[in-house]
């Protein structure tokens, strides 16, 4: 069994990210996909936020060449 916590807050993530008007589904299917639980938040609050660019990532060890 899961510790209260845990579950907690996933459920507050899942809460939001449908009223941010992510599916459970789509969630799930990003995460499977490889986004990150830090990136996907960071996409929820970008549709609180309302804006149309989404903000940088914070500095990332990825090069792209």
């Amino acid at each position: 069994m899961q510790p209260a916590s845990l579950v907690a807050a996933i459920s507050k993530l899942a809460v939001a990210g449908e009223q941010a008007g992510f599916s459970l589904e789509h969630m799930i299917q990003l995460l499977d996909a490889g986004l990150s639980v830090k990136t996907l938040i960071e996409l929820i609050a970008w549709r609180f936020d309302g804006r149309n660019e989404p903000r940088p990532l914070a500095a990332s060890s990825c090069w792209i060449m």
